[in-house]
């Protein structure tokens, strides 16, 4: 079986943005596992172990869903945490730009992979960079404040111009992620 999932990537100059806010936010004594800047991706959808049998057909399904799908522009813009920053357990910056096109490519992706077996979330889509995961609750009210003061954050804008269908092994000091297809969006610009 193969843990997959489907994202967008982030150019380097993206990453470089993101480091410069995560940069600060990594020196503070807090329980967070704070993720790889070059790690950093916006989740589509989560699979889950996938019999590698099935990746191909994935592909496929995925590319005739996005054939139309014109490329579009994002950025990496504001930061909280889920499920809230009092009780926080998922650090993250979010995006803005295009986002009725983000949505619309998100829909595709779940009525793609719908057929083959994985039904579309039931919660609704919360498009983010997940930046940091917090392992325990001592000393996170200085990190709160300065997730409220990074509200204003805003990252280099981006074009999204293809999905990818990754690969995740999870390791003792953190996920490594391969991409397995890189598949183009169509449609004009």
């Amino acid at each position: 079986m193969i843990r997959t999932f489907v994202a967008l990537d982030l150019p380097e100059p993206v990453q470089r943005s993101l480091e410069t806010f995560v940069a600060p936010l990594r020196q503070r004594d807090v329980p967070v596992r704070w993720i790889p800047v070059d790690r950093v991706h916006l989740t589509l959808k989560f699979l889950g172990d996938v019999p590698p049998e099935r990746i191909k057909d994935m592909a496929r399904a995925l590319s005739e869903a996005v054939s139309d799908q014109p490329p579009f522009r994002l950025q990496p813009a504001g930061c909280g945490a889920f499920p809230t920053l009092k009780n926080m357990r998922v650090v993250w910056v979010g995006v803005q730009g295009n986002l009725h096109a983000l949505k619309a490519l998100h829909g595709k992706v779940e009525e793609a992979l719908a057929p083959l077996g994985y039904p579309p979330e039931n919660r609704p889509f919360r498009a983010h960079l997940t930046i940091g995961r917090v392992k325990g609750s001592r000393n996170l009210k200085g990190l709160q404040e300065a997730l409220l003061a990074g509200q204003s954050f805003e990252g280099v804008v981006f074009d999204v111009s293809q999905v990818l269908l990754y690969k995740s092994d999870l390791r003792p000091d953190g996920a490594r992620y391969t991409p397995l297809h890189r598949i183009p969006l169509g449609g004009p610009a």
